[in-house]
Order: C-alpha cells, then sequence, then structure tokens
C-alpha cells in the first residue's frame, strides 16, 4: 500500500508539472511573461522558464486541493440528503453511538436520503467532520445486525481517513471526471439545486492529464487498487467492531441485489459511487458488449468484486467457529 501511494504521488505531480506547462503556455501567449526573457542567457531563460512551471504547477495543485474543502458538503447534498433527527431515527442513532463507542470514535454527523436504493458512504475529511449518510431503503432492507455492520464499516473508513487519502490519491483523476461529466450532459444533483463542482484549476488538471496520458492510466489503475485494498480494511474493521463478519456479509449481499432493481443516477456518478459500501454497476447490465465492458473496467474498479468479499468475510466466520 506504501508503494502505491508513493507511485500516486509521483502521478499527481506528473499531472501537476504537465499542467503548470499549460498555465505556462497560456501566460506565454497571452504575453504575461516579458519578452526580454528571450534576448539573456540560455542558462537564465531555463531558469526563469523552470520558475515559472514550477510556481504555475504549485498553484493549479493547491487550487486544486483549495476546491476539495466543500466537497463533503456538495456530495451530500447533490443527493438531496438531510441531517437526521435523533428524536425520528432513535435506532439509527442508537446503533451508530454503539460502534462508535467499540470503534473509539466520534459520532458523525448523521444524514438520511429519500431514496429507494440502499446507500451508505461516509465523507468528511477528518474523524471530527465526518459525515455518515444512509438512505431510507437501506435502513427498510437490513436487519439490526446488518446495519451495526455497515455502519462498522463506515465508520472503520472514518477511523482510516479514507475520504482523505483517497481524495488526495485521486486528485487529478476526479478533476478529470468533473470536466467530462459537466461536458456530457445535465450535471448529476442539479435538481437539488448543485451545479458541477468543476473549475478552472480542473479544467488545466484535465488538459495537464491529456499530455501526460500513459500516466493519467497508471494513476486511475493506482487510485482503483488503493480502494480495492482500503475497502478490504474497511471490512476487516467492521468485523473487529462487531465481531460479526457473516452479519456484513449478509448485508453486502442484501445491497448487491437490491442495487441493480433500483437504479439511481447521482449515485452511479464516480464522485459517490467510490465511496459506496457498494460500487453500483456503470457498464449496464445489459447490451452485446457489456459482459467486455465489465472486463475491461474491473482493473479501474474502486470496490473489489463482491463474491471476493464475501468470500473473506465466511472465511472469517469459519475461522472464529473454529476458534470458539
Amino acid at each position: 500500500m506504501a508503494a502505491s501511494l508513493a507511485a500516486l504521488a509521483v502521478c499527481v505531480l506528473a499531472v501537476g508539472i504537465a499542467s503548470g506547462v499549460v498555465v505556462s503556455l497560456m501566460l506565454v501567449s497571452a504575453g504575461l511573461v516579458s519578452e526580454f526573457i528571450v534576448s539573456i542567457s540560455q542558462v537564465t531563460s531555463v531558469r526563469f522558464a523552470g520558475a515559472i512551471i514550477g510556481g504555475c504547477t504549485l498553484l493549479v495543485l493547491s487550487l486544486a486541493v483549495w476546491g476539495e474543502r466543500e466537497a463533503p458538503t456538495h456530495a451530500i447534498a447533490s443527493i438531496g440528503a438531510r441531517r437526521a433527527d435523533e428524536s425520528e431515527y432513535p435506532a439509527l442513532f442508537a446503533v451508530v453511538d454503539g460502534v462508535c463507542r467499540q470503534a473509539d470514535a466520534p459520532r458523525p454527523t448523521i444524514y438520511l436520503v429519500p431514496s429507494d436504493s440502499p446507500l451508505s458512504f461516509t465523507t468528511g475529511f477528518t474523524p471530527q467532520t465526518a459525515r455518515l449518510v444512509v438512505s431510507e431503503q437501506l435502513l427498510d432492507c437490513l436487519d439490526a445486525d446488518e446495519l451495526e455492520a455497515v455502519v462498522a464499516h463506515e465508520i472503520s473508513h472514518v477511523k482510516n481517513r479514507d475520504v482523505s487519502v483517497m481524495t488526495a490519491a485521486a486528485l487529478p483523476i476526479g478533476a478529470a471526471h468533473r470536466v467530462v461529466t459537466l461536458l456530457s450532459g445535465p450535471t448529476p444533483g442539479v435538481e437539488h439545486g448543485q451545479v458541477s463542482r468543476a473549475d478552472l484549476p480542473d479544467l488545466f488538471l484535465t488538459l495537464g492529464l491529456g499530455l501526460v496520458l500513459p500516466v493519467w492510466l497508471c494513476a486511475h489503475f493506482l487510485a482503483a487498487s488503493l480502494s480495492r485494498a482500503r475497502e478490504f480494511a474497511a471490512d476487516r474493521g467492521a468485523v473487529a467492531i462487531t465481531g460479526h463478519p457473516t452479519a456484513l456479509a449478509t448485508a453486502l449481499q442484501t445491497i448487491d441485489d437490491e442495487l441493480p432493481d433500483r437504479p439511481e443516477s447521482d449515485i452511479r456518478t464516480p464522485e459517490l459511487s467510490a465511496f459506496a459500501i457498494v460500487e453500483p454497476d456503470r457498464t449496464g447490465a445489459n447490451g452485446l458488449f457489456s459482459g467486455v465492458r465489465k472486463r475491461l473496467r474491473r482493473p479501474f474498479e474502486t470496490h473489489p468484486r463482491i463474491e471476493t468479499r464475501l468470500e473473506r468475510l465466511r472465511a472469517m466466520a469459519r475461522s472464529q467457529e473454529r476458534s470458539d
């Protein structure tokens, strides 16, 4: 995992530098860089060019990171979630409180989504600012033990600071997704008054990715691989908290079975599906080439295959039985 993070850091830096080159060329073409540089020594010109590119790289990356500060709020608002009232959902709050005590974690702010898709995810960059989002359908389709297991999975993400890690690791990829989504049609979440978060730094990072396309592919692959590893870690964390691997396994199976029958366009966007407990299928279940698309997407999926997760959880359950 450390090697993947290091490689991703190199990829982000490479994309940042490419974006800095784009911005520098725009400044030169706009006449904002004085022409006297051309007339001085070549060494000085190279140094100056390096300083310009370096400064532009730092500016683009800094603005992109700064732009992420509103990402948690935007993600929640884009699906119409509302802050849950403890008097209205006392059982949910009791489960969350119990899991947080067991995990020694602060209770996240809880939000409810009026959706008929079984959805849960966490957002927020620190345990103190974490927000847990669950859908009404999730509460309806899971029993108490399964809900506790799902909440424990999400709290494990909070404890591991996975939102911060994955946001930083996939910074250019997320920027490109926002730009492409904006150009592809209606922005998901606009029905809830949330326009796209795509901005100028996102555009520059996307152009930078275009200049280093192999780096984009490498970064996409590494980010997906890291995300899958974090999901396995959250599954293990949930079992460590609750001691019930079977409950998490049945919850995952129920959610996976329900999702195809209840399509929800907003949660199928890369920004949200990457943080959902089960990744919705965005390839489409039908169609002549659906199987090929799924195989091609597999290395870039943010979640492990559900069968693999279930087998690991069942192995944990068998191990528990042998030790009892």
